[in-house]
């Protein structure tokens, strides 16, 4: 296969292919989403036998029951890493928290830990919820608004243990004094969340970055998009975007996340709002999740089958069983017939040992050796 780094797209090459695709769980709630992302790659990837990219799951350490999350994710992945959370504190002189309450409770800058994947020489990051020598960012897709931005949802990257130490001297922190702050280069967030900070911290992916770093929009389709411009002009989804391959659903709620209905607070909201809140739910986009959700669930319910037959092949046959039972005790002659067959194997001849077995058991009286082998061996 020819190296992918050098082929044009768009008149500029590939970034370098990625040796592994990572993403990061920081929440059970997402759990549906990232089991979906993971066996989209499995069934949409095309594998060659010089690119079997790894997978890799990220789970936060917040995570209360992460042994039954892994479980959950075991047959889906290559390899999973618990980090340590990094939260997003708020800074003393100014409110640095986002605009989604989800992202500082439970992700914060942990999905950074992306830059510190050992045996990794490049990797692809997509959220779930979808050969150079520069280090860190290699190239992103453009978010929506605005799109001299890009968005974090995807991401091709060069772990970096330098990179990653020097982004969490430069995260927004509550202990910083504003002074030292700025001497270090201190990134603000504009949307204080990882992707506003790692703008801040590559101002110049627009700009001055090679021409791969900027990668199509089909390549992070946002739902958002889809929602405001599908209904009334579906060519903008359907035509604008060249090479459509990844959908992130992004904004809330996500596909997986139901209405309770009653005492869910939705009967306090305008009706329009909660129209458009349930297409947020049961949309186009919604609904090929929910056809990939399941066939997730399919495989993952095989596997589980496949997992039981193997445990169960392992486990002792009732014959081996039976060998812990007391054995039957041989007669005289059955065990005169043993020990015959001992001796000879040790080298004695056929009187030898046939003879040295009666003596043993008591039976070596008044007989002829050769007509008691010739007597077993039917003779």
């Amino acid at each position: 296969m020819a190296d992918t780094s050098t082929q044009p797209v768009g008149g500029a090459p590939f970034p370098p292919r990625p040796k592994a695709i990572a993403t990061f769980l920081a929440s059970d709630d997402f759990l549906p989403g990232c089991q979906t992302l993971l066996h989209s790659i499995k069934t949409h990837l095309v594998k060659a036998k010089d690119y079997p990219p790894e997978t890799v799951v990220l789970l936060s350490s917040k995570l209360s029951n992460s042994a039954s999350v892994k479980s959950q994710l075991q047959f889906f992945c290559d390899r999973i890493i618990i980090v340590d959370h990094i939260p997003i504190l708020r800074n003393s002189t100014e409110d640095n928290s986002s605009h989604v309450q989800q992202w500082d409770e439970n992700c914060g800058w942990t999905k950074l830990h992306c830059l510190v994947i050992k045996d990794v020489s490049h990797l692809l990051h997509i959220d779930d919820n979808e050969t150079t020598k520069r280090v860190g960012l290699l190239a992103a897709a453009p978010d929506i608004f605005p799109p001299d931005k890009f968005n974090a949802g995807v991401m091709v990257l060069r772990p970096s243990k330098t990179v990653f130490d020097d982004m969490m001297n430069r995260i927004p922190n509550e202990t910083s004094n504003r002074n030292s702050n700025q001497q270090l280069g201190q990134c603000k967030s504009y949307d204080g969340g990882d992707t506003g900070f790692l703008n801040a911290y590559y101002p110049t992916w627009y700009n001055s970055m090679p021409p791969y770093s900027r990668l199509s929009f089909g390549y992070n389709a946002q739902r958002f998009m889809h929602h405001c411009t599908f209904e009334k002009q579906p060519k903008y989804w359907n035509e604008a975007i060249a090479d459509l391959s990844i959908i992130h659903f992004s904004s809330s709620p996500k596909p997986w996340e139901v209405l309770n209905g009653a005492g869910s607070g939705m009967e306090l909201v305008e009706g329009s709002v909660v129209d458009k809140v349930r297409q947020c739910t049961t949309g186009a986009l919604e609904s090929l999740w929910q056809k990939s959700y399941e066939q997730s669930q399919q495989y993952y319910n095989r596997q589980v089958k496949k997992q039981h037959v193997r445990q169960s092949e392992k486990k002792p046959s009732s014959a081996k069983l039976d060998n812990s039972k007391p054995k039957t005790k041989l007669s005289p002659h059955q065990m005169v017939q043993r020990r015959y067959k001992e001796l000879r194997k040790m080298g004695h001849s056929t009187s030898q040992a046939m003879e040295k077995a009666r003596d043993e058991y008591g039976m070596n009286v008044e007989y002829d050796p050769c007509r008691a082998v010739g007597q077993m061996f039917g003779l």
